[in-house]
């Protein structure tokens, strides 16, 4: 959720435990980190690697400046960054294709670009994307990211479809946004020195929309991702952390169906967007060291290419971790893909 952001161990463990006894359980079940026998019965494909360490810290060279801070908080280096590209008009989508390319210059190769399928000025629609009436912005914005060093960079194009708060939304017509994301993977694929690689997105929850009709094929797509954010639309009190978990796990379009979907394609997976944290409408998990541990052994036990925590106080999903803010879910993240302290 960027601009916009709109969930079992089967261990009963929630409100009827105070902080200090769930975080300890929590972090118990971190460690270590190999795949939990739970989950990996299914006959699912199992990891051969961890999945590499991404996070989102801000935009451009404002999270470029703030990566040595965050290593220094976790004691480890991050593998990947995750960052976004503007989705005011084309123009603006051209323009931090530049600047945001030139930011992370240095990490090329190692940054995963969130570049909307559809800019939000009204001025244009996927079909017209899909007709090749953009093709010379799409090409733009590509040909701007090779000569920056992000000619392999990982796409995730069009990302949280499968929800209403993006203008590419595929929720009416699933079949503008296939044939949309078609052709801009192919225009980008075209312009010289590009071997960029694609990431399918949605979002996943309790009530979200089926993501499988806006499946644009395999020939054209490269990872299976999912944004996963801990949210609780639940009445006060009535349902514990791990039962939300439990029902993010096993929701129509949960975090199963994400493992499921993925090994039915011969994809990897990944979670270019998940975190905790607070929403202004009151709807955020919170600080909560069981919905970050369930995600930790999840994301060990399946076949996860990258994994990119939500460290940022967006106004609409507050998830920071190394802040201070959430000492609970920091605590299992560190002991998690930290150094041990």
């Amino acid at each position: 959720m960027t601009v916009n952001r709109a969930r079992t161990f089967g261990l009963a463990f929630g409100f009827a435990f105070g902080p200090a006894f769930r975080l300890a359980l929590a972090l118990a079940l971190v460690a270590p980190l190999a795949p939990v026998p739970a989950f990996a019965r299914d006959g699912v494909a199992q990891p051969t690697q961890p999945a590499q360490l991404a996070t989102y810290l801000g935009a451009g060279c404002t999270g470029r400046d703030r990566v040595a801070g965050f290593e220094q908080w976790l004691g480890r280096k991050v593998d990947r960054m995750v960052d976004f590209l503007s989705p005011d008009s084309w123009t603006a989508l051209e323009a931090t294709a530049m600047w945001v390319g030139e930011c992370w210059r240095a990490r090329a190769g190692r940054v995963v670009l969130s570049v909307p399928l559809l800019p939000r000025d009204g001025r244009s629609t996927l079909a017209e994307v899909a007709e090749g009436r953009h093709d010379a912005a799409i090409a733009t914005v590509a040909t701007r990211l090779v000569e920056r060093g992000h000619g392999a960079a990982l796409i995730r194009l069009g990302w949280e479809f499968n929800a209403a708060w993006f203008p590419w939304s595929a929720t009416a017509e699933p079949a503008h946004y296939v044939a949309a994301w078609r052709r801009f993977v192919t225009v980008m694929r075209g312009v010289p020195g590009a071997s960029f690689r694609f990431d399918w997105c949605p979002i996943l929850g309790v009530g979200v929309a089926s993501p499988e009709p806006a499946y644009p094929g395999d020939d054209v797509v490269d990872v299976i991702g999912a944004d996963v954010y801990n949210v609780n639309y639940f009445a006060a009190g009535t349902t514990s952390a791990a039962r939300r978990f439990e029902l993010l796990r096993t929701a129509p379009f949960g975090i199963e169906w994400h493992r499921r979907f993925a090994q039915a394609h011969g994809k990897p997976m990944s979670y270019p967007e998940w975190g905790t944290g607070t929403r202004p409408d009151g709807h955020g998990g919170g600080d909560d060291a069981v919905f970050m541990a369930g995600m930790v052994r999840w994301i060990g036990a399946a076949p996860v290419e990258y994994q990119g925590y939500w460290n940022y106080p967006a106004p609409d999903f507050a998830g920071t971790l190394s802040d201070g803010s959430q000492p609970a879910s920091a605590a299992v993240y560190r002991a998690a893909f930290g150094v041990r302290r």
